[in-house]
């Protein structure tokens, strides 16, 4: 909100309370309003609308592309490919799927569920970099 501030950007709504989620779709949709509203006015809704993707389709692209994205902006400062950031943004769609199921249960459920999986998804994904960091650079074939 600072940096929004002294650029005078308009829309001061980044983020929600991601950390109330009870599903990650929910979790998704509130913790990056900005590129959650972009995806969904320039990806997923001329998916569906125009070309007629089904609902499930049009976010499975949406999540492959943001996937790609995320595994990019790893890539490039790494200097190497690896497919683990963009495993763990598809990985998010069957637990989404799971969650969502917990959820119906109990919505507290459905938020520990949430936070088991941002807990355990995104630091695996970080390791197994810095383990291709390591063999990369420390270890000699």
């Amino acid at each position: 909100n600072l940096l929004a501030e002294l650029l005078c950007f308009g829309d001061r709504l980044f983020y929600r309370d991601w950390w109330n989620a009870t599903d990650l779709y929910e979790f998704w949709n509130r913790w990056n309003t900005s590129v959650h509203d972009f995806s969904k006015r320039h990806v997923y809704h001329p998916l569906v609308d125009h070309y007629g993707f089904s609902r499930s389709l049009g976010t499975l692209t949406v999540f492959v592309i943001s996937g790609f994205f995320h595994e990019y902006l790893i890539s490039v400062p790494l200097r190497m490919i690896r497919p683990w950031s963009f495993l763990a943004m598809i990985l998010q769609v069957p637990i989404g799927l799971a969650v969502r199921r917990v959820k119906n249960e109990n919505k507290t459920y459905g938020n520990i569920a949430v936070w088991v999986s941002l807990i355990l998804i995104q630091p695996i994904a970080i390791l197994l970099y810095i383990q291709d960091l390591f063999y990369r650079d420390f270890v000699k074939h």
